[in-house]
């Protein structure tokens, strides 16, 4: 089991900053995509970023104990996966899933997760490994985890389309 770097440095001052990075970030999503969550649409919001979120999390650390992904600290972690992805891109897809092309979604994920994941190295030294799943260098693994990240929008759709069966008020597209 890999051990997490020694270089990886959470303090106040960067989670102030990481957040401040955010929270701009958010003021891109919403010009992008829709000023308010629709009263209509607020379950939809609500079970999206209550599975996102979580479920990234965990996959997060059980893929570093697996050793297919970099250390994330605690913090970084759950700032990354509750905030912004359970969060802001559940925002984002809410706000232009109706007007954009799938592919166009999918790009505008995987680029928002590019810069965020170039953020979170700059502030923690975090999303060092080497490779993504033994393609390339860091370059690689950063491009990678963005692509995947880009996958956002499909499995968002499929998941609400699959749930809806069950939870009754979801906004199906």
């Amino acid at each position: 089991m890999p051990l997490p770097p020694d270089h990886v440095t959470v303090t106040v001052p960067r989670v102030a900053a990481l957040l401040v990075f955010y929270g701009a970030l958010f003021v891109m999503v919403r010009a992008l995509g829709t000023k308010t969550i629709e009263p209509r649409e607020r379950r939809t919001f609500v079970a999206i970023g209550l599975v996102w979120g979580p479920s990234v999390f965990l996959a997060n650390w059980l893929l570093y104990k697996a050793g297919a992904m970099s250390f994330l600290p605690w913090v970084n972690n759950a700032l990354h996966t509750l905030l912004w992805i359970g969060f802001i891109l559940t925002w984002l897809y809410l706000g232009v899933r109706e007007r954009e092309s799938l592919l166009v979604q999918c790009v505008l994920f995987a680029t928002f997760s590019l810069i965020v994941k170039y953020a979170e190295q700059l502030l923690f030294g975090t999303w060092e490994h080497g490779s993504f799943f033994g393609i390339g260098d860091n370059g690689a693994y950063v491009l990678g985890w963005s692509l995947a990240d880009g996958t956002y929008p499909l499995l968002t759709l499929f998941g609400l389309r699959f749930a809806s069966r069950w939870i009754r008020g979801l906004v199906v597209l």
